[in-house]
């Protein structure tokens, strides 16, 4: 298992989280399933079930060139609306 940190840009805010995964894809699902909405503008427990049962189909996380270990992905949030850019790193336990 690793640890994924989460940095979700969304709506003006910044999210942060991190996730134990085996590999980045498993912890996109963990992510989501375990994000906290609540305290995020625009984005509904509705909108993450959405997201839930689209299981990523059109995402591919994608490694930032020159970087080890660091992906980026967007997310529709809302049907036409919401993109949420998040970045997702492998993160050193100490």
């Amino acid at each position: 298992m690793h640890l994924y940190s989460f940095i979700m840009q969304y709506d003006g805010g910044c999210y942060i989280s991190q996730v134990s995964a085996a590999s980045e894809h498993e912890a996109m699902r963990v992510w989501l399933n375990t994000l906290d909405v609540k305290p995020i503008d625009s984005f509904s427990e509705k909108d993450k079930k959405r997201l839930i049962m689209e299981d990523f189909i059109d995402e591919d996380p994608i490694l930032i060139s020159g970087c080890k270990n660091i992906w980026n992905i967007c997310l529709r949030v809302r049907k036409n609306k919401m993109l949420a850019m998040i970045n997702i790193v492998k993160t050193v336990e100490l």
